[in-house]
């Protein structure tokens, strides 16, 4: 079983069209489509957004499915300025930028995992990079996501992150799905496509562009699953 999270109707609309011998399940909140995708027996889910519903949900996607793997895709917010909008970005790692206990702890640090930057799947790296070959000739970038409960519409802050954290895109729920999968031992990943690059004009190119990226999304899933 593979687990499918989404955070918008625009990311999952389509790879739930696609699904073959597909039934629905209400549990706690979240709807979980059970179906046959590329061959492969897969739950997708829309978590909605931000940190807590995503949490809520993967935790609840392992307690009901027991997946192998979760894939957790979308859009996010490109940094740096090699990376631009319909740029692929694979997370090597996940981090929470806004937990913050400090001075106690460094800024990121999550409190009883005593870590900040939570690894993904090498696996599924491997084949999320594999599979975006196939696609066409897409610019891809490998590094940490930047997960918090804000959209990020600001350079100053963008700058600020940029320095703390040294990630290459930001969002707001991979940190916290990367959480549940690690206490979890479920491998997992996180692929973002940048659909805005996080500045003063971010929420200007994220309604432009979000379609396109969610299209993205679902050709992105279908080569995957061929791989996995």
């Amino acid at each position: 079983m593979i687990g499918i999270i989404c955070a918008m109707d625009e990311e999952i609309g389509e790879i739930i069209k696609s699904m073959q011998n597909s039934n629905s399940n209400f549990f706690y909140g979240f709807n979980f489509i059970e179906g046959i995708l590329c061959g492969q027996k897969c739950v997708v889910v829309l978590c909605g957004v931000g940190k807590v519903h995503a949490a809520m949900c993967t935790q609840t996607m392992i307690i009901k499915y027991n997946p192998k793997f979760i894939i957790n895709i979308g859009v996010a917010g490109g940094i740096g300025e090699n990376i631009n909008i319909g740029d692929i970005v694979i997370a090597d790692s996940v981090l929470q930028h806004d937990f913050d206990v400090s001075p106690f702890r460094p800024k990121g640090e999550i409190s009883g995992l005593d870590i900040t930057n939570i690894p993904c799947s090498s696996y599924l790296n491997n084949k999320i990079y594999n599979s975006i070959k196939e696609l066409s000739d897409y610019s891809v970038h490998i590094g940490p996501i930047m997960t918090g409960d804000q959209f990020i519409n600001s350079s100053d802050t963008l700058e600020m992150l940029n320095c703390q954290f040294h990630g290459i895109a930001c969002e707001m729920e991979g940190g916290s799905i990367g959480q549940v999968c690690y206490v979890n031992k479920i491998e997992f990943a996180v692929i973002r496509i940048i659909s805005d690059k996080a500045n003063d004009t971010s929420h200007v190119d994220f309604s432009q562009f979000v379609k396109y990226s969610s299209k993205l999304c679902f050709k992105l899933i279908i080569e995957l699953l061929k791989q996995i």
